[in-house]
């Protein structure tokens, strides 16, 4: 879309929606990918009543700031409506008189056009709204400042996993997954993530990095000898030790390509 709201283009459109009518476009843009390509499709895009309710799921015409965006309504919370491209990591917040149309078709180069309300366009939007929030979650956690953060929640959970008196949750521990106890799989699983909430803290200095992982390791599984209800083993320190090594080994090319900034 046209970033410029007094674009002649784009107080036509307005012009006809505000006059009820339905309008034909062509798609500029990547944020709505793959579903919507800027490099051809055509969108139909039906005007709102006043008092129309909009639906989560679905995608609408807004107008936020200086600009006219076409993205899917996410959630409504409070009265604000947030919405998020296909293709994109950042939301839109805005309210309802924000709000001005409903995507209907799109019209591909080829001239087939695709149902907006079908059952084929809400079942390839629910796997791209899902593969873009997973795809969001690993971003936000990947960065830095949200993985100091997510990092103190981490250890946190670690210490409550290994000296609380949990006894197992219940789970029969002693069972065989893929020929290894589940207890051992657990344990290696729980500290994949170690070595890499660590590394900003060591500044990326990989040999530091897998030698204070193997530490909290042992250190974790060392304080169960001095409780109580809770027992040391040799095993399960192994097992601890795997995982580390094998989070240290799935970080290590960032570790090197990426090296500390210490400005």
């Amino acid at each position: 879309m046209p970033n410029s709201p007094d674009n002649f283009l784009l107080v036509e459109m307005c012009e006809r929606l505000k006059a009820g009518q339905t309008v034909t476009m062509l798609f500029g843009g990547r944020s709505m990918l793959p579903l919507i390509n800027g490099n051809g499709d055509k969108i139909t895009l039906r005007p709102l009543s006043v008092d129309e309710q909009c639906h989560p799921g679905t995608v609408y015409l807004f107008f936020d700031g200086n600009h006219y965006i076409i993205h899917r309504l996410m959630r409504v919370h409070k009265g604000v409506y947030d919405f998020r491209g296909d293709n994109c990591f950042k939301h839109e917040h805005v309210y309802r008189e924000n709000v001005l149309a409903q995507l209907m078709t799109i019209i591909r180069p080829d001239e087939s056009v695709i149902d907006c309300q079908g059952e084929w366009w809400r079942k390839q939007s629910r796997k791209v709204v899902c593969r873009r929030t997973a795809k969001n979650i690993v971003a936000r956690v990947a960065n830095r400042n949200a993985r100091r953060k997510w990092s103190v929640v981490y250890f946190v959970l670690l210490a409550i996993l290994m000296w609380a008196p949990l006894n197992g949750l219940g789970l029969p521990l002693d069972n065989f997954v893929f020929g290894l106890r589940l207890d051992h799989l657990l344990h290696g699983l729980v500290y994949v993530p170690c070595a890499f909430f660590l590394m900003d803290l060591l500044r990326r200095r990989k040999w530091a990095v897998l030698g204070v992982s193997l530490l909290v390791g042992l250190v974790t599984e060392f304080g169960q000898y001095l409780l109580p209800f809770r027992g040391f083993d040799v095993n399960d320190l192994v097992a601890n030790s795997v995982g580390i090594l094998l989070g240290w080994l799935v970080i290590l090319p960032f570790i090197i390509r990426r090296p500390y900034n210490r400005i």
